[in-house]
């Protein structure tokens, strides 16, 4: 078997010796395998070979391979293994890897009918579809550039190395931690490689080829706790009054990866303009006109829908009573900062506001919210077009902040990236949809270990309470010193691994 082969690989390596090209030909998708969505290798040799087809569907093939022989083989110089029955080919090459099977596949037109069925049993290609569409379908998947061949073969040998990750980049297999490194380390590292903008919903390019060599270590069966905890991290900001914590964390529940996104927001003084502001926040992309105010940005809970675009009417409601502008002869009210006053104002103290009554209900521990509080505030909401549950609620924090907004995301990408549940996350397009019939808070319990939606309660941790304080900076502004001067916080990263040196730690559950 090996020596058949070693001469179909050599045959196919001359005939395709000048197929690498330019690698500028490939179009800029890091998230776009060339030839489709990969099977998890946990399942790939049933999958890759039709093992798992029932055995109606074996016999099919036998008839078909008995009654036409010559639809395998050539005249003259036939291999032993266009000879041998379908169901013993599916044998044999179940012990292929992934790149060893498209090699094989890629060799000649039989052999590619060979593997055929095995598309259809990926869901590559519609079981009902004609031979001659599904073969030319899996060509130009294949084959679609010169380059593509290439990048085919490196994207399918990346599920059979361990610590390597191929990146769409830099149109090569390298290390995983290689987007982190100093470019003194790593003098060839793309620049396109590293990151999406802050406001995407998935963390960067980065961590996602972590994420993707962790779900690799842990389906082979290798350690991968070591990497786990690399990804979990936590970035604080403080800018003109404004301060904005985003942590990231990971756990498994059973096979799924799940992520949780926590953005905490609060503006060390309190007033109507201030509330207003985080209103303004809220609005991806901003669609107002504030030159003389610098706000933080907030990441996206996905790429289906906004936070203003559900929580505006909500924020409406906070501020509305307070506007003093005259807005009578307008027809579509547009707030602006001169509508709202900056002299101190803590809603959290108004008896009867909306926030007064969610703090008072959150800081007594009563398992029923007994007041008239209108759901969206704190309630676990989900898209219906990806896997993605999210919230706002609110938290108490240490002075001199005193209570904050927390914007909650639990992101569930499946068992592998370019599954469905991970496609649903790419650039919004309706074939990437996933319809889900019960959206709401079903990851969020998965992930909090919670028995119903309505008993999650935001927490922050002890240690993202103290990087609020940041080195004492706290006490100094109590003290009237340094409450303007901005700073920012994060974890200290070895420029030489690229590997987080201080990471947030993780509990036995998060495996």
């Amino acid at each position: 078997m090996l020596d058949i082969f070693k001469i179909l690989s050599i045959k196919r390596r001359k005939s395709h010796i000048g197929d690498v090209g330019d690698s500028n030909e490939v179009v800029d998708n890091d998230d776009q395998s060339s030839i489709g969505n990969p099977v998890s290798p946990t399942d790939s040799s049933a999958a890759m070979t039709g093992i798992s087809d029932s055995n109606n569907h074996a016999l099919e093939l036998k008839s078909s391979a008995t009654q036409s022989p010559s639809k395998y083989r050539s005249e003259r110089n036939v291999s032993g293994l266009l000879l041998l029955p379908q169901e013993l080919f599916d044998n044999i090459t179940s012990y292929l890897t992934h790149a060893n099977i498209i090699c094989l596949a890629l060799v000649n037109k039989e052999l590619m009918t060979r593997f055929l069925h095995s598309c259809k049993v990926l869901e590559l290609l519609s079981p009902d579809e004609p031979s001659y569409k599904a073969l030319n379908a899996f060509i130009k998947k294949a084959d679609g550039s010169k380059t593509k061949i290439r990048g085919s073969l490196l994207s399918l040998l990346d599920y059979d190395l361990l610590d390597l990750v191929y990146c769409y980049k830099c149109k090569k297999l390298h290390d995983p931690f290689l987007t982190f490194k100093d470019r003194a380390f790593a003098p060839k590292k793309a620049a396109r490689c590293t990151d999406w903008s802050i406001e995407h919903h998935m963390p960067s390019r980065a961590t996602r080829k972590l994420l993707r060599t962790i779900t690799k270590r842990r389906i082979h069966g290798e350690e991968y706790r070591h990497l786990l905890q690399q990804v979990n991290n936590t970035q604080t900001s403080y800018q003109k009054g404004f301060m904005v914590q985003c942590s990231l964390r990971i756990r498994y529940r059973e096979d799924d990866l799940i992520l949780r996104r926590q953005q905490v927001v609060s503006s060390i003084d309190k007033s109507l303009l201030t509330l207003w502001l985080f209103g303004q926040i809220l609005r991806d992309p901003p669609s107002y006109n504030v030159s003389s105010v610098a706000l933080p940005k907030v990441h996206s809970m996905c790429n289906h829908q906004s936070w203003n675009g559900i929580y505006a009417q909500m924020v409406q409601q906070w501020v509305e009573p307070f506007c003093t502008a005259d807005h009578t002869d307008e027809t579509e009210v547009q707030h602006l900062p001169s509508c709202f006053s900056s002299d101190p104002f803590d809603v959290s103290k108004q008896d009867g506001h909306m926030i007064y009554e969610r703090l008072k209900w959150l800081s007594s521990g009563a398992k029923q919210n007994p007041m008239d509080v209108p759901m969206l505030l704190g309630n676990v909401l989900g898209c219906d077009k990806c896997t993605t549950d999210f919230s706002i609620d609110l938290v108490l924090l240490p002075e001199p902040f005193g209570w904050g907004f927390v914007l909650t995301s639990w992101i569930d990408v499946g068992k592998i990236d370019f599954c469905k549940k991970w496609d649903s996350h790419r650039d919004a397009r309706p074939c990437r949809e996933i319809k889900r019939d019960y959206v709401y808070g079903d990851i969020c319990e998965k992930f909090e270990d919670i028995a119903s939606r309505h008993d999650h309660r935001p927490r922050v941790s002890e240690i993202n309470i103290e990087r609020m304080h940041n080195y004492g900076w706290s006490a100094r502004v109590m003290s009237g010193k340094e409450k303007y001067v901005n700073w920012s916080s994060g974890h200290a990263c070895n420029p030489a691994t690229g590997q987080i040196e201080d990471p947030d730690p993780l509990g036995e559950a998060d495996y």
